[in-house]
């Protein structure tokens, strides 16, 4: 399953870093897709996106 959130307040490359590594704590084996210009992540997981969201807001990102 993929899922693609917008992430508006991923600014830089430590941003995406830190985004994927929340979510590879819910899914280790996620591949994560970052767009800094466009200011999107884009998983492939195996769990519900809520879970993966919840991840992204708790490392302190805001998803829409």
């Amino acid at each position: 399953m993929s899922v693609q959130f917008k992430v508006s307040d991923m600014a830089c490359s430590a941003c995406a870093n830190t985004i994927a590594q929340a979510v590879k704590q819910v899914d280790a084996q996620a591949q994560v897709e970052t767009d800094l210009t466009a200011k999107t992540v884009t998983i492939a997981t195996q769990q519900p996106a809520e879970d993966i969201k919840k991840a992204i807001v708790e490392a302190g990102y805001t998803v829409e």
